[in-house]
């Protein structure tokens, strides 16, 4: 039996050994806490929240099938489509805008048939991955960066990200910021990234200050609100304001300070009734209440763990390419995972990111699967035996 499983393991879990016992901890506990937060549920009908749970697993289950799968791939094959599939995914976002559910106030879904996925996730994996493949190319000649390079850079990040920030923002910003890193460790040169900065920053003022989109004037609202809260200095003044715009953030600083240093306990978080979005948003301030400051400070130092795995490909990957998707889909994650936390302690404007792997959540979970599958496969590279194919060549842009 032990030699079986043993087996089936080898098998199935290709890859870094350590960044597989992280994510398994990391969606164990997300499953654990989830359950917990979603008991609110309960009032919808008597199967709540046991459906929403079991559908959990189900999507989990698909989720390390993905991995599992993507760990197994060579993944440098994955360049070859990755422009196509870029342009595939823009498409589906205009989709989204034009003709998908508005949800939240926002067209960021498409439906095919009963299941709906937000292609926003689909963007980030795309470009990435086509990052990666150009950037890899220049690598042998960092100074052939020119001015042909730099138009393609300007326009794919600033093209998936206009497209984004139309429905989604701060999923916008998460891309934005991951290809600043990407760019940084494609030893871009600094005057084009700077000016692909400078442009994307214009171009999201613009639609800020215009309130172009969908979401532009809930941003401008959100940012003014973070700004006021910053200046009032008297805790009581912002609980004194009741149920307004405010309301979550002040319920989740309150989940925060009341469990801290005195836990409440597994399922026995109190605000998980009272924040809208305990299991997703704001399931930081939940994993605090009931958890304290010891699963406060877990949490993030196993994201940190998991970058630091994750990036330590740029070192040992024999192929640029696997170097730099590892650590582009890695900070990805991991960027995502801090503003989610950030935002519960009230460190930044509220977002609307979850937080991988620990969130609910349907699309988010799929795609930072196959996130992670590809990382797993770039890890194979410290074993010389499957580090033998050659490095993808760069392709024009579909």
């Amino acid at each position: 039996m032990d030699s079986k499983i043993k087996a089936f393991f080898k098998d199935h879990l290709k890859g870094d050994y350590k960044i597989w016992l992280i994510v398994f901890i990391l969606n164990a506990f997300g499953l654990l806490i989830q359950f917990s937060a979603k008991a609110k549920m309960a009032m919808d009908g008597p199967l709540e929240p046991l459906t929403s749970f079991f559908k959990t697993i189900a999507i989990l289950c698909i989720s390390f099938y993905l991995m599992s799968y993507f760990s197994k791939i060579n993944y440098s094959r994955v360049a070859k489509f990755s422009d196509l599939a870029l342009l595939f995914s823009w498409g589906l976002v205009v989709v989204a805008l034009l003709f998908g559910p508005t949800i939240g106030g926002a067209n960021r879904w498409v439906a095919v048939g009963p299941i709906q996925f937000m292609p926003s996730d689909m963007v980030k994996l795309c470009l990435i991955t086509s990052l990666a493949k150009d950037f890899s190319s220049k690598q042998a000649d960092p100074e052939s960066y020119n001015y042909v390079m730099f138009i393609r850079m300007l326009f794919k990040i600033g093209i998936s990200c206009f497209l984004i920030m139309l429905s989604n923002f701060s999923t916008s910003v998460l891309i934005f910021l991951t290809s600043i890193i990407l760019m940084y460790f494609g030893r871009v040169p600094a005057k084009q990234i700077g000016l692909i900065v400078a442009a994307v920053a214009f171009l999201a003022v613009g639609v800020v200050y215009f309130e172009i989109g969908q979401r532009a004037k809930t941003v401008k609202m959100r940012i003014e609100n973070y700004i006021q809260r910053r200046g009032q200095a008297d805790a009581e003044s912002k609980v004194s304001k009741g149920k307004n715009e405010d309301y979550q953030i002040t319920r989740s600083l309150f989940a925060i300070a009341t469990g801290a240093i005195h836990p409440k306990g597994p399922g026995k978080s109190q605000q998980r009734y009272i924040l809208s979005q305990a299991e997703s948003d704001f399931v930081y301030a939940i994993i605090i209440e009931e958890y304290g400051i010891v699963g406060g400070l877990a949490i993030p130092l196993l994201f940190l763990i998991f970058m630091y795995r994750g990036a330590k490909a740029i070192q040992y990957s024999v192929r640029p390419f696997g170097g730099l998707l590892s650590a582009g889909l890695t900070f990805s994650i991991v960027f995502q995972a801090f503003i989610n936390m950030l935002v519960a302690v009230d460190a930044g404007p509220v977002t609307g990111q979850p937080m991988p792997m620990i969130s609910a959540g349907g699309t988010s979970l799929i795609f930072t699967a196959v996130s992670i599958g590809l990382i797993l496969a770039v890890s194979k590279d410290k074993d010389p035996a499957t580090a033998s194919a050659p490095a993808p060549a760069q392709t024009a842009l579909a």
